[in-house]
């Protein structure tokens, strides 16, 4: 399985795996259905009407769906159509930031290119970071996000009961972040000190509560109580 490594915000690097041309492929495909099931429908309810419609109703209908639906969908969906939705993949920038308009623009006006004889299909074979040419302009690649790891990787490390909170507003922390801390703590870079110092230092004014820990010693605290504060809470 290829892979491709993203340098985050906080100088972590981490690893994803490159969707595979099946996944593309296979969401592409619930795309298509999807646009072929609405075009049907509407043409149903255009007959029921018995008038012919405008021609700046046809085109409303069903040339904007056709020609902007990946655009939209993954502006609105970050990063994701239904079709990737569905195959657990999406859009990433090669440099950890969070695609923006510009980036997606570029996938979108570049997409008709690499359809062209499966143009795109073999930039992705060659280029080994799972890139068509409409993601080497952009900067941007496709990666599965879907969770292999095993059980223990998913589940939170387990707690004893009367485990003693630290920073009880731990139970505000996001679900990102705490993958984050997660992540940084397990990485085992030469990065690793530094990631833990900025990591720190930016969630210590919201959750470090006037506590000096050490960065690690304080991540550490505050992800276990994420996890303590959070299993209670969904005990209750």
């Amino acid at each position: 399985m290829e892979t491709v490594r993203i340098e985050t915000a906080q100088n972590v690097a981490l690893q994803f795996e490159v969707a595979t041309l099946v996944d593309r492929g296979l969401a592409l495909l619930i795309d298509w259905v999807l646009l072929v099931g609405y075009s049907f429908g509407m043409v149903m309810l255009l007959r029921q009407s018995g008038a012919g419609p405008p021609e700046w109703v046809v085109i409303t209908l069903f040339g904007i769906p056709w020609t902007f639906y990946h655009l939209l969908c993954e502006l609105l969906m970050d990063g994701q159509s239904i079709g990737k939705r569905v195959r657990g993949i999406k859009v990433v920038r090669m440099d950890g930031g969070q695609p923006g308009l510009g980036h997606y623009l570029l996938r979108w006006l570049l997409r008709m290119v690499d359809s062209l004889f499966l143009v795109g299909a073999v930039v992705i074979l060659f280029n080994g970071k799972g890139q068509r040419i409409g993601d080497l302009a952009a900067g941007t690649t496709v990666v599965s996000i879907k969770r292999r790891g095993t059980l223990d990787e998913l589940l939170p490390t387990a707690l004893p009961s009367d485990h003693r909170v630290t920073f009880p507003r731990a139970e505000q922390l996001s679900d990102a972040h705490a993958r984050l801390i997660k992540e940084v703590l397990n990485d085992r870079s030469g990065a690793r000190v530094q990631a833990l110092a900025m990591l720190a230092e930016r969630l210590g004014p919201q959750f470090a509560n006037g506590n000096n820990l050490p960065p690690e010693t304080f991540l550490r605290t505050l992800l276990d109580d994420h996890n303590f504060l959070i299993g209670t809470q969904g005990m209750q």
